[in-house]
């Protein structure tokens, strides 16, 4: 967890990056979904990240956030005005890509992919990144966005606030994962079903659906309920499910008066 900058002790684990140019037509579309996002709750914080990627690098590791959701226009050959939801898996990079990317920020260019590309070049990529986009159609020095982008912001705004609102259970199932793989359970109904839900919140994670999630938590639940719990059980262990199963309690009501239209994964 990482301290704000005002020295408080409010923590924040979930950082939202708008990031463009600013006053550039579609490009400046990152600023204005954070201008519109309001209070995102504990735990989250949103923020303008229209200068160097340098500069941000350097702010990402300052922070040590454990989730990264960046918004912004970036061109990728899509038609436009398509908003995409997509999990980043950072890639290894080549002295030769880094030094290009830094290259670029230094020049005063700002773009998710340059951006993601100095942050994970220098090392400073937060365990989870995800990035909302909207495919350009306006790219000239204007104060306003092309009609398909501004058709976009209602959507790109929702999905930005799934992502945070999806945040704790994700890293909750990243956890419950750890533990599972150290050895220390020994199989049965529990961990099999156990298993199952952290499936479905894996997919969760790399394409933004449900699935069968809230499915399998129901069996997870009942499986508990009938004692079949493993043998190794930590009180650790006992709090994650618990907690796992209760987050997803809350979500599943917020999920479903939430539905986001209109966005692909890749």
């Amino acid at each position: 967890m990482a301290l704000t900058d005002d020295g408080d002790h409010h923590r924040i684990d979930v950082l939202v990056g708008g990031v463009g140019q600013l006053y550039q037509g579609d490009l400046d579309v990152g600023r204005r979904v954070v201008d519109l996002l309001g209070d995102l709750g504990p735990g989250a914080a949103a923020e303008e990240l229209h200068y160097g990627a340098v500069a941000v690098a350097q702010r990402l590791e300052d922070l040590a956030v454990h989730t990264l959701v960046v918004v912004g226009a970036e061109a990728r050959g899509r038609p436009p005005g398509t908003v995409e939801r997509r999990r980043v898996v950072p890639e290894a990079l080549t002295p030769a890509d880094v030094h290009g990317a830094v290259s670029d920020a230094v020049q005063g260019y700002v773009s998710i992919r340059i951006l993601l590309d100095v942050a994970n070049g220098l090392g400073v990529l937060p365990p989870r990144v995800v990035t909302v986009e909207v495919e350009p159609v306006l790219t000239d020095p204007v104060d306003g966005l092309s009609p398909q982008a501004d058709a976009a912001m209602g959507t790109l705004v929702d999905l930005v606030r799934a992502e945070v609102r999806r945040a704790q259970v994700l890293d909750l199932a990243a956890q419950l994962r750890g533990l599972l793989n150290d050895g220390h359970l020994e199989p049965g109904p529990a961990v099999e079903a156990l298993r199952a839900l952290l499936a479905e919140l894996d997919t969760l994670d790399r394409e933004g659906r449900w699935g069968r999630t809230f499915a399998e938590r129901d069996r997870l639940r009942l499986v508990i309920a009938a004692g079949e719990s493993s043998e190794g059980m930590t009180h650790l262990d006992w709090g994650l499910w618990w907690t796992l199963i209760e987050e997803l309690d809350r979500l599943q009501p917020l999920e479903a008066t939430a539905a986001v239209p209109g966005a692909t994964a890749p």
